[in-house]
């Protein structure tokens, strides 16, 4: 007889505590694997094969969606901020209740390819409703209503902000390799096509394709990242500045070979965008064209197992 209570000798032995904890050891374990939702952490519950990239309507502006194969979220531009009413008239999106359709409530980053209000002035409510890890921004200021409001709510939130520039590597997964090819430098200059070529361009390569984020860059911008020769050849394109003329410098689209672009626009947008004459140079390089203002919501799924795994979906209720 024990001091307390009856002794229990299955428990005296080191061997049988070893045997008992092992058990209760691979037991956790079982249910971690098969039994949570997210494998008690042990994979990611938004594990997906493929790459998914939204271009989503919001008018004339830009909204990019990335979502990872390992289920991280990254927002690039938001479009401008209008009321309800309004977007619900234009048939487009507003950015923060589309990432809520998604079932998006945190994003592990941001970036804001420039200053500009129609893709900047979307990111405002984003900016008051979601949690975000890192915001990633061109390496200025701009002296504008939008950019003062978002300067506050960052300071006030307390999120943490990178300037990038051309050469940088984003961690955005070990999966895929993301690239900043412009702006190579800053400038004080706020005329409207130096904001436009201090753009964020981003190169990212998931498997055997590769897609070229291009901004609002103009010819000039265009130019100079032609410095990164065939490395610039990419599946897919987000055409520059909403198929304006002033970024489609023919030499430039003959040595990225896009065979599809998507073009961000608004319906019937005051700026007639895109141009005949960009129009026409995609079509010389045998480029497949969807545009926002006529296909809605075009997404983007890459498999990456060789250069033609990669395919689009358009549909206004993605």
């Amino acid at each position: 007889m024990s001091r307390f209570g009856f002794e229990q000798k299955s428990f005296q032995s080191k061997k049988t505590n070893f045997v008992f904890v092992l058990l209760l050891i691979v037991a956790i374990f079982i249910w971690a694997l098969v039994l949570s939702p997210d494998h008690g952490g042990l994979v990611n519950a938004g594990l997906n094969p493929e790459l998914r990239i939204d271009f989503v309507n919001v008018g004339q502006g830009d909204a990019v969606i990335i979502r990872t194969p390992r289920g991280k979220v990254y927002l690039i531009d938001g479009g401008i901020n209008v009321p309800v009413a309004d977007a619900r008239r234009e048939g487009r999106e507003l950015i923060q209740n589309y990432l809520r359709t998604q079932k998006i409530s945190k994003l592990d980053g941001l970036v804001i390819t420039h200053w500009h209000n129609d893709h900047l002035g979307g990111l405002i409510p984003v900016l008051r409703l979601f949690d975000i890890d890192k915001i990633y921004e061109t390496p200025t200021t701009f002296n504008a209503e939008a950019w003062q409001t978002y300067d506050e709510i960052c300071k006030k939130s307390r999120i943490p902000r990178v300037s990038v520039r051309a050469g940088d590597v984003l961690e955005w997964g070990s999966e895929m390799f993301v690239q900043v090819l412009n702006p190579e430098k800053p400038t004080n200059s706020k005329e409207y096509s130096d904001v436009n070529n201090l753009s964020i361009v981003l190169l990212l390569r998931y498997g055997k394709v590769q897609t070229l984020l291009a901004g609002d860059i103009e010819e000039d911008a265009e130019r100079e990242i032609m410095k990164y020769g065939e490395g610039l050849q990419s599946q897919i394109i987000k055409v520059p500045h909403h198929g304006s003329d002033t970024s489609d410098y023919l030499s430039f689209l003959q040595l990225v070979k896009p065979e599809t672009g998507v073009i961000s626009v608004g319906r019937n947008n005051a700026f007639k965008h895109p141009s005949p004459r960009a129009l026409s140079h995609y079509e010389r390089v045998g480029t497949k064209l969807y545009r926002t203002d006529r296909h809605g919501n075009i997404r983007l799924f890459i498999g990456g197992k060789d250069s033609r795994d990669y395919r689009f979906v358009v549909d206004q209720r993605l």
